[in-house]
């Protein structure tokens, strides 16, 4: 089987990267967007290069270590769904656009199937994550 495929996924969120990146590496956020809060995730993360992370929802989850860590530009993690015998990548970049930021996220070194169940699944967790980070700003006043 080839391991060459790669799924990239752009998106828009009106918040500030030093916010999305809070969203993407800090275990409690997320728990709170990354999959619907009706699964009851469990997460783990030591945002530090070499650091682990994780996320547990029952039959479902994924765990990996940050490889590059540059904040809040770019990272790149090792990536384990459950059940996995082999580890796949995803790099992830913001870009400060305006009053939001532009996310890239490229998942790769997978074969086409899984690519493109990944991109269907960065792309519903992404849908949740505007909400995440509009309640925290809210919050945070």
């Amino acid at each position: 089987m080839a391991y060459d495929s790669s799924a990239e996924i752009k998106a828009r969120v009106a918040a500030s990267p030093e916010q999305v990146w809070f969203a993407l590496t800090d275990a409690g956020a997320l728990t709170a967007w990354y999959w619907p809060a009706s699964m009851d995730p469990r997460a783990f993360s030591d945002p530090v290069a070499g650091g682990r992370f994780g996320v547990d929802a029952g039959d479902m989850g994924f765990a990996g270590e940050y490889r590059e860590f540059d904040p809040p530009r770019r990272m790149v993690q090792s990536w384990r769904w459950t059940g996995d015998d082999r580890d796949s990548r995803v790099t992830i970049e913001l870009t400060p656009s305006g009053d939001g930021t532009d996310i890239v996220i490229v998942h790769d070194q997978v074969d086409e199937e899984t690519a493109e169940m990944y991109r269907a699944g960065w792309e519903s967790c992404l849908t949740r994550l505007p909400g995440y980070l509009a309640t925290r700003s809210a919050g945070s006043r």
